[in-house]
């Protein structure tokens, strides 16, 4: 993630890294990504449906998110067995003098 906050306008490039319990990196049954937007409320990403997430290598995953408003956004990765977990974040998008949002 970027030091600074992000504009509207911009994409935001959230990672995760999936590993066994031993440090192995290793890939989970399923993978749901939920985006909440300050103004669309929670959407949902499911790896093999939603071409938003992308597959870097074994363990490695990346969504391309679009920031177009303003605001806190909220993100969530939830992984089911096997390597089940979840990983929770959140973005700022600052106010842009001259996109509105």
């Amino acid at each position: 993630m970027a030091a600074e906050p992000f504009i509207p306008g911009e994409v935001a490039t959230l990672t995760m890294r999936v590993t066994t319990l031993d440090g192995i990196s290793a890939d989970p049954g399923t993978i749901t990504l939920k985006i909440e937007s300050p103004a669309s409320g929670v959407a949902d990403y499911i790896y093999g449906v939603a071409a938003e997430i992308v597959r870097d290598g074994e363990g490695l995953y990346r969504a391309e998110i679009p920031l177009n408003v303003a605001g806190r956004w909220y993100y969530r990765w939830d992984l089911a067995s096997p390597n089940a977990g979840a990983v929770e974040g959140s973005i700022e998008v600052k106010r842009s003098r001259f996109v509105q949002s």
